[in-house]
């Protein structure tokens, strides 16, 4: 199957397009990706299907096997545990810089309009893109290169673990958009305490929901078995 590419950067075409399709699961866990596999079904040369490799790679939504050959993790119960730890100094620190500056970046509060919007719809996987542009932003708000750079090293790895854990029975969407909100209101209102205990309640409500999904999912293959 060939890819249709947006006429952009072509690197950055193809890594959007990569990513996109391994988010959505097109391009499942364990699937090898090798640089003639990314040139043959995008039809891209393979400099050009390595560049993307090594940033999908990079952004943590590859890993490299044995012989070099890119795969999709299956992401664990350990791997979620570790990516909302890392997460949690990386982001406090942002939310603490910005509720000092009493500052909410226009980009969060447009991304917190699109999970309300995507929560009154029941769009989980919007809702989802939003919720990572959200974090992301408080991030890049606070100025600091470098925290983002180490944010950004985290993100791509928690927006596949949440597209590949899909038990979303029960999800309050409404409820999670609200947290998000609270977080909001609190660097707005000049809090810092405030923002980073909402951001934590945040993170570990996300975190524990991930982690019970994987539970649910691995006793039901067990049954199945």
């Amino acid at each position: 199957m060939t890819v249709e590419l947006e006429n952009t950067s072509l690197t950055d075409s193809l890594v959007k397009a990569m990513r996109k399709q391994i988010i959505a699961g097109d391009i499942p866990p364990n699937e090898k990706l090798s640089e003639i596999w990314v040139a043959n079904r995008y039809s891209v040369a393979r400099p050009t299907a390595k560049a993307a490799l090594d940033r999908l790679t990079n952004e943590g939504l590859l890993r490299r096997g044995p012989r070099r050959t890119a795969v999709v993790p299956q992401l664990s119960a350990d791997d979620v545990s570790d990516l909302y730890f890392s997460r949690e100094p990386i982001e406090s620190r942002a939310v603490i810089t910005l509720a000092n500056r009493s500052e909410v970046p226009g980009d969060a509060d447009r991304s917190l309009a699109l999970m309300r919007m995507a929560a009154e719809r029941e769009e989980h996987t919007e809702h989802t893109e939003a919720d990572i542009s959200l974090h992301r932003a408080l991030v890049a708000a606070t100025g600091s290169a470098r925290l983002r750079r180490m944010h950004e090293s985290v993100m791509g790895e928690t927006q596949l673990c949440i597209a590949q854990v899909r038990a979303h029975a029960g999800l309050d969407l409404i409820g999670l958009t609200d947290r998000h909100a609270a977080i909001l209101e609190a660097i707005r209102g000049g809090n810092p305490d405030e923002a980073v205990e909402a951001l934590l309640t945040d993170l570990h409500n996300c975190r524990d929901t991930l982690l019970s999904d994987i539970k649910a999912a691995q006793e039901r293959n067990k049954v199945g078995a």
